[in-house]
């Protein structure tokens, strides 16, 4: 009889990010919200060493490899099912912290995954992943000062179930972790009006989420994402990314009022109330051959964990 752990991850929509780039002032304040698909499946299971099979496992690899000698985890690692990198769904976070969140439990030393987040190296610039993965729902983070090393958890909450989102994908991916790191070491000049109404609109947002009033969150999420999108214009070619822009344009055209990119894109997104309105919008949407089109309902919860044996 073998032990094994599988884990079930949600995908991530990311809304936009209050301040990335003045550095006397709190930066990186994210939100987001956990989806239901597309889904990233880890198994792991009884073996020595560490070995990883599947979809990006050298990646997967390189990235939890130190965290497993240290705290001397072993086993077999077995992507099943994986979202694809850059494309805004963040896909490498999900399984990152399912694979050594498995490791951790199968060997019976469960960690929090926030510290798995900090030891693996994620959370340089949004907690929301890794609380997507932890608990599920819509996430504020609280970003980062001075004296903060991993963004703290600001705010989470149930998001309402009939808000539903279409998720565009177009080919192509956002930018790749090295050119992130060279945009958010830039001091562009951002005028501080920007970073003043995008925290109006994140506060807008967020408590439009509690109060459940999807007219003022569809308002508040088209204001945030134009305004955060014109923070980062100059490294994405406009408010929203080239591969995602023609996108954002069909769902606009469709009827959706509420339209984002999340992340570097190209993945876009439309909230619409209920499953029947989103089914009416999706043939409506002048699509692309090449575009991949989707329902996602939100997740309240987080990663599902399974803890069993096998024959």
């Amino acid at each position: 009889m073998a032990e094994k752990v599988t884990i079930v991850t949600p995908s991530r929509l990311h809304f936009g990010m209050v301040n990335p780039f003045v550095k006397e002032l709190r930066r990186y304040v994210s939100a987001g919200v956990a989806v239901s698909n597309p889904v990233n499946t880890v198994v792991v299971e009884e073996g020595e060493g560490l070995r990883i099979d599947g979809c990006r496992s050298s990646e997967l690899f390189s990235r939890i490899a130190g965290f497993a000698e240290k705290h001397r985890l072993s086993g077999h690692v077995n992507v099943m099912e994986c979202v694809p990198r850059h494309v805004g769904l963040g896909s490498t976070t999900q399984l990152v912290l399912a694979a050594a969140y498995g490791l951790a439990v199968l060997n019976g030393s469960p960690m929090d995954p926030v510290e798995i987040a900090r030891e693996t190296g994620l959370g340089r610039y949004s907690g929301v992943g890794t609380y997507v993965f932890k608990h599920g729902g819509f996430i504020l983070d609280a970003g980062k000062s001075a004296s903060s090393e991993f963004p703290a958890l600001l705010t989470r909450l149930e998001f309402p179930e009939d808000w539903v989102f279409i998720v565009i994908v177009p080919p192509g991916q956002g930018l790749g972790e090295a050119q992130e790191d060279m945009v958010f070491r830039e001091q562009p000049g951002i005028p501080l009006e920007l970073v003043w109404k995008a925290s109006h609109h994140m506060l807008e947002l967020s408590s439009s989420v509690a109060d459940r009033d999807y007219s003022s969150f569809t308002r508040a999420l088209t204001m945030l994402q134009e305004t955060v999108g014109s923070m980062f214009s100059r490294y994405q070619g406009g408010v929203f990314s080239t591969g995602s822009s023609e996108a954002v344009r069909a769902l606009r055209k469709a009827g959706v009022e509420g339209v984002g990119q999340s992340s570097w894109g190209p993945t876009v997104y439309g909230v619409v109330e209920g499953l029947e309105e989103a089914e009416k919008i999706l043939g409506r949407i002048e699509r692309k051959p090449d575009w991949r089109i989707f329902v996602a309902k939100p997740c309240n919860r987080g990663a599902l964990v399974n803890h069993g044996v096998e024959a």
